[in-house]
Parts: structure tokens; C-alpha cells; sequence
């Protein structure tokens, strides 16, 4: 009896569990500049040193044994997770005057910096964090190396062996014949100038080796060192500058990590604008693949209370902004970060502080995961500078501020009330200077009103019972009666007012990860799910690996498809909950470089196909050497066929009528024509007839209604 019970606790045991995995939504992240921080050890400290602290491109002495050490006040504001600055070892020299603090330039993916630490004092950090109920998400940079003409000219190691250097690798690199660009380990088509197409994923971000992720060594490499730190036990990835690589290898890069479980993974995509341009259209397909740090969004937050700018305005651009989204609670809102100039240095206002205040807790309000920046809990600025690199002063410590109540408090409520964690947005009410917005989800509601101007009384329909209710920051009251909320507004206020009421129905609020393929686990975040019952993917049942009320984890089947998107739903007590969407791939998927002969093609061109991976239209990049290109995942060996359309984004794409076949390897040249009847497909193709009749819509907009 005995040996059943410890076999059966030994399985148990191995068996992972919803709750080992964290649901991002419901969460908070805290993001930290190792250096910048604390010093746990002295003993690592040098070379390029500056004890006075005074130099901001030296290290100032934090490290991972500090990070480990100030745990106990990060918890205290109430995050889950950590976002740590890069830790992979840097280049070992000065470069441009500066030393490799940040963690950008690196040398080994392979090794922890050793100003920072070491393997094994990440580990601590990781199960010291999970203590207290935090993950740690790592920043990891596979687009490029260190300085390719400074430093240590794009050195670059494999766990302490030297593999090659900038120039060395320039006399092996050869000009690849379908996308002309001069290859090898690195890309070597110089640095970017033209901020668009071919020089935009394969020319060096600002003077950085830039990676050619299509060598097959390069692309192990890569994945071998993120996977060190999912092994350690990091539970998601920040993904630097993936606007400057494939989006066809990062989606199997991503999936590749995702074989170690519902890893949350989002990346930064560098644009300063919510206007429909082409870069937009692009963070759009990007945010498909993964979440993305909603960067033009920020902007005009801050422009809105920094200095000026009417709140109609931006709720007008904010709800334009998250309606093309498949998933916009997954994407991340920040204030401050490491890039960008903090708010309390961009705004001169004399009340900056109670501006500071409101942009705080609406950037943890709004749909998305909130990002807190070091130190804005404690006003953290520079008085030296205001950009790069004065953005990044060393930590002062002080959880016992305005900002740090509002943090703690609203990262507390999205624990509890499901409506900031997954809810909808309508704004109810908005003016220059007052805003009012709703957020809803099944019994669970968030209502959110400010107000810049001068004092004021509102009042707004608002369908919540009648009663008194009280904002969870300061107390304040709101009385409903007959569908209407009255309120007094001073000036310079944020009200949250709340209501949590118990989810009968099954009611999906997210998937994480919300792309994977046949035999990976996703982890379902919602309510009223109740202690078992199915879920079902694009008509399949999932195993359940673990289930209770609010989470379920299960492994995604096989599923014969050829959409893009598959439905998921939960069905328990007699109830099924409406269709979340998970984003499929076939499975053993390989990134492909898919080639077309240009010849008597002109224009923007797009191919859509066969399978799941192709499902969706993929642009073109036209190459110099006369041919059109584009990056896929592909499951290998498989065969398929692509139709061609032509246009611009943001417009119905127009087919060509011409359709091509090819079977997925490293490089494929398209042949013109169907696939042959003799060629052995597999029963996710379908013919260019079938396809013909669809009606191309825009790519997202479509999608979603």
C-alpha cells in the first residue's frame, strides 16, 4: 500500500500544474536594469567600474545576487514577474565609449555576464522569486551580437569557445542568390539606412553584427541558449528589436520554446505612432505571432498628461488602436522604460507628480498587462540627462509612496477582478479634459473615470445596480441610481470603481501561449470553468493535464486544418463557454525561405496557401538579384501550393490567378502550377479553385468580426 501511495505522489509530482504556470493577464511586471539595481557582491564589480556612479556608460556594480536580495520589496508592490535586463555574457571591452551595462552586446549566449553572476545564482534567483510568487521573464537578443566595428568587432563564443569574429566571418560570407544578401554567421550588407523592407531584417542595427538566424548553426545556437534559461527556470522572454528579424524564423523559434511549456514570450517592436502606416500593419502581424509592448500607445499617453492633449482624443486612438488585435489584454502597457525618456523628465507641468499618478494607474487600467519601469514607485529620475542612457539611474528604494499604493492596490485588484485582467473596453464618457470607460467581464466589472481639468461634477449611464460604490484607490464615492453614476471629479483625479460577482457560465479570457502546435501545452485563463469537464480545439477534444475553476492546462491535438485559426472552447456543467482562438501550426515546423522568380512581377506581391502556416497572406520582399522572398514556418518534407495576390496593407488584396507548389526545406524555389496529382500532399491542401473563391479581407480586421 504503501509503495502504490509514494508511486502514485511520484507521478503526481511529475505532472506539471496549472498553477505552475502564471496566467499574464492576471499579473503585473516589474521590469529591472540588473546594473542599476542593487549589488549583492562587490566581488564582481570590476573592470569598468564606477563606484562614484557618476558615469552612466560604466557598470555601477548590480547584479543578479542584488536582484535576489531586494525580492522582498519587489513583492511588496504585489507584481508577479520580474523582467530582467539581458544576462548573457557581453563583450568584454569598451565600445562607443561605453561599457556593455545594459546587457545588449553579447558575446556567449551560452554564459551568465560575469559582472551579473553566475548559472547558478540565476537559479536562486528563480526559486527565491518563486517563493514569493513571482516568475522571472529574461531579456533575450537574437537579432544581433555586439558592435560590429568597435569593442570586440562581433565576437562571438559557444560556452567559452571561440567561433568567429565581424571580419573573419565577412571573408566566409557568400551572397546568397535569392535574397542578395552577403551571408554567413552574420549578415553583412552594412547598416541600416533605409528604415523599411530588405535593410530593415538584413543590414546591422546600428553598427550591431547583425545575426543571419538562417544558418543553420545560428539558428541552434540561438535556441540553444534561450533554452538554458527555460531549463533554469525562466517562465516567458522578452524578445529584443523584433521588427529587424524574420517574423517566419521567430515563429519557429517561439515554438521551439514552447515545447518547454505556456511560456509567456513578447517582443519589442520599436514604433512611435498608432497611425495606420505600414510599420503599424507590421506590429499587427508581429502581435499574431506573439504579444508586443504597446510602445505608440505610450507615447501619446504621455504626450496627453506630460504636456497636452485632449482625453476624447486619446480614447478615440486608444479604442481604434486595441479593436485589431486578436488578443489586446495579452499586449503590454508601460509608462517608463529603459528605451524612452521617463515621464517625471518629460514633463515640466508643476504638477507633474498628479499627472505622473494618473498615467501610472490608466497604463494599469487600460487593456494589457501593465509593465512597472525600476523605480517609479519612488519617482526615480536623473538630474544629469534625460535620454539614454539617464533613464537608467540606480535604484532608490522607497515602497511607501503615492505611486507605490497605486500600484500595489490596482496589481492586487487584477488578482481578483477578472474584468482588468481580460475584460472589454467602451468608453462611456470623454471629453478635453474627463474620461470615463468601462471594462467588462461576465459578472466582473471596471469602471474608470479621470478628470485633468477643473473640478467637476459627472454624471454617466452606467448599467450597474443601484447603490453606493467606493474607488479602490482613495475611497471615494460613486452613487448609481436608475442606470445613471453620479460623482464629483477634483482636479487631477483617477477613480477605479469595481464589482465582482461569481461567474456561473464558462467564460475563456485567454489562452498563453496563443500559438502553438499538436502535442504543446497552452494554459487557459478564465472563470467559471468548475472542477473538470472538455476542452475543445478546432473541434478535437484536448487532453487536461490540470483543471480548476479559474485555469486549465491541456496539450494541443492534431487537428486536420488548413485555417490559421482554430476555435477553443471549455464545456462544463451542461455549459460551453463562446470560442477563444488559438493560432495553429502543423507541427516539426522549420523556418523556409520561400522563393519566387520576379520575372514579369512587379508591385507589392503576397502568397497565401495550403497549410495552417500559409493560411494567412504573407508579404513579399522583392530582392536585387530578381527574385521575390519571404520567410515561412513550414512543417518539413511537406508539400503545399501558394496562390499569389497583389496590394497595399490596410486594403483588400487583389488575387493574380497564379498559383505555385513546392515542399518545405531549407529553400524553396516556387514552381508555377498546382500541385500534380501524382505529387503525395497531405489532406490539409486544397486546390487554387477553392482558393480563388475566397474573398481576401484585410488581413486583421477580417479575422475578428
Amino acid at each position: 500500500m504503501r509503495s502504490a501511495v509514494a508511486a502514485l505522489l511520484a507521478i503526481l509530482l511529475l505532472l506539471p500544474l496549472a498553477g505552475a504556470y502564471p496566467v499574464p493577464e492576471r499579473g503585473v511586471v516589474y521590469q529591472v536594469m540588473v546594473d542599476r539595481f542593487y549589488d549583492g557582491n562587490a566581488s564582481n564589480n570590476g573592470p569598468f567600474y564606477d563606484p562614484s556612479r557618476s558615469d552612466y556608460r560604466l557598470y555601477w556594480g548590480g547584479d543578479i545576487e542584488g536582484l535576489t536580495e531586494k525580492l522582498d520589496y519587489i513583492a511588496s508592490l504585489g507584481v508577479s514577474m520580474i523582467w530582467v535586463s539581458p544576462l548573457n555574457d557581453n563583450i568584454n571591452r569598451m565600445a562607443s565609449g561605453s561599457a556593455p551595462y545594459h546587457g545588449y552586446w553579447t558575446r556567449d549566449y551560452k554564459r551568465i555576464e560575469e559582472h551579473f553572476g553566475t548559472w547558478e545564482d540565476f537559479r536562486e534567483l528563480v526559486e527565491e522569486a518563486e517563493k514569493r510568487g513571482i516568475c522571472i521573464i529574461v531579456d533575450y537578443v537574437p537579432n544581433h551580437a555586439g558592435p560590429a566595428t568597435d569593442g570586440e568587432f562581433g565576437s562571438l563564443y559557444d560556452n567559452g569557445t571561440f567561433v568567429t569574429h565581424y571580419y573573419e566571418d565577412a571573408e566566409n560570407a557568400t551572397r546568397n542568390p535569392y535574397t542578395g544578401s552577403v551571408d554567413g554567421i552574420y549578415h553583412h550588407n552594412g547598416n541600416i539606412n533605409d528604415w523599411f523592407g530588405f535593410q530593415l531584417k538584413y543590414a546591422n542595427l546600428f553598427g550591431l553584427a547583425d545575426f543571419n538566424q538562417l544558418n543553420p548553426w545560428v539558428d541552434s545556437y540561438l535556441t540553444e541558449g534561450a533554452l538554458l534559461f527555460a531549463d533554469s527556470g525562466a517562465c516567458g522572454f522578452r524578445i529584443d528589436a523584433v521588427k529587424h528579424m524574420d517574423l517566419g524564423w521567430l515563429e519557429s523559434f517561439y515554438l521551439r520554446l514552447y515545447s518547454k511549456g505556456p511560456l509567456f514570450i513578447y517582443g519589442e517592436y520599436y514604433s512611435l505612432s498608432p497611425d495606420k502606416t505600414d510599420d503599424l500593419y507590421e506590429l499587427y502581424r508581429y502581435s499574431n505571432v506573439s504579444p508586443v509592448l504597446n510602445i505608440p500607445i505610450r507615447e501619446r499617453i504621455v504626450r496627453t498628461f506630460a504636456l497636452f492633449g485632449g482625453l476624447d482624443a486619446l480614447s478615440k486612438e486608444l479604442e481604434d488602436y486595441y479593436s485589431l488585435f486578436t488578443y489586446p489584454n495579452k499586449q503590454l502597457n508601460f509608462l517608463d522604460s529603459h528605451d524612452l525618456v521617463r515621464f517625471l523628465n518629460a514633463a515640466g507641468r508643476k504638477d507633474r507628480v498628479e499627472r505622473f499618478h494618473m498615467a501610472l494607474a490608466l497604463t494599469m487600467t487600460l487593456p494589457g498587462i501593465p509593465v512597472i519601469y525600476y523605480g517609479d514607485e519612488s519617482y526615480l529620475v536623473s538630474g544629469d540627462g534625460k535620454g539614454d542612457p539617464y533613464n537608467r539611474p540606480m535604484m532608490v528604494f522607497n515602497n511607501t509612496t503615492e505611486a507605490a499604493h497605486i500600484i500595489r492596490t490596482l496589481a492586487e485588484l487584477r488578482k481578483t477582478n477578472d474584468a482588468l485582467a481580460f475584460g472589454d473596453f467602451k468608453t462611456l464618457y470623454a471629453d478635453y479634459n474627463t474620461w470615463a470607460f468601462e471594462r467588462t467581464f461576465g459578472s466582473h466589472k471596471i469602471f474608470v473615470v479621470m478628470n485633468k481639468g477643473s473640478p467637476r461634477n459627472l454624471t454617466v449611464s452606467l448599467d450597474w445596480g443601484d447603490g453606493t460604490y467606493r474607488d479602490a484607490l482613495s475611497g471615494a464615492e460613486m452613487r448609481v441610481s436608475g442606470g445613471k453614476a453620479s460623482l464629483e471629479l477634483p482636479r487631477n483625479s483617477f477613480y477605479v470603481f469595481h464589482v465582482e460577482g461569481e461567474q456561473e457560465e464558462p467564460l475563456i479570457g485567454s489562452v498563453t501561449p496563443y500559438t502553438a502546435q499538436p502535442g504543446q501545452k497552452v494554459l487557459i485563463g478564465g472563470a467559471g470553468f468548475g472542477s473538470s469537464g472538455r476542452v475543445i480545439i478546432g473541434g478535437i477534444e484536448a487532453r487536461v493535464i490540470s483543471w480548476n475553476s479559474t485555469e486549465i492546462l491541456v496539450e494541443v491535438p492534431e487537428v486536420k486544418t488548413r485555417k490559421a485559426w482554430l476555435d477553443v472552447v471549455v464545456e462544463t456543467g451542461g455549459k460551453t463557454s463562446d470560442p477563444a482562438k488559438l493560432r495553429y501550426y502543423s507541427g516539426n515546423d522549420v523556418p523556409v525561405l520561400l522563393v519566387l522568380n520576379a520575372t514579369n512581377l512587379t508591385g507589392q506581391l503576397w502568397i497565401k496557401g495550403s497549410l495552417p502556416e500559409l493560411a494567412e497572406p504573407r508579404p513579399l520582399l522583392k530582392s536585387p538579384t530578381g527574385y521575390y522572398f519571404t520567410v515561412v514556418p513550414l512543417p518539413n518534407g511537406t508539400a503545399f501550393e501558394v496562390e499569389l495576390y497583389r496590394g497595399l496593407r490596410w486594403e483588400n488584396l487583389e488575387p493574380t490567378g497564379l498559383v505555385y507548389h513546392g515542399t518545405a526545406n531549407g529553400t524553396v524555389v516556387l514552381e508555377q502550377g498546382p500541385l500534380q496529382s501524382t505529387t503525395t500532399a497531405p489532406e490539409k491542401t486544397c486546390g487554387p479553385a477553392a482558393l480563388l473563391l475566397i474573398a481576401l479581407l484585410p488581413l486583421l480586421r477580417g479575422r475578428r468580426q
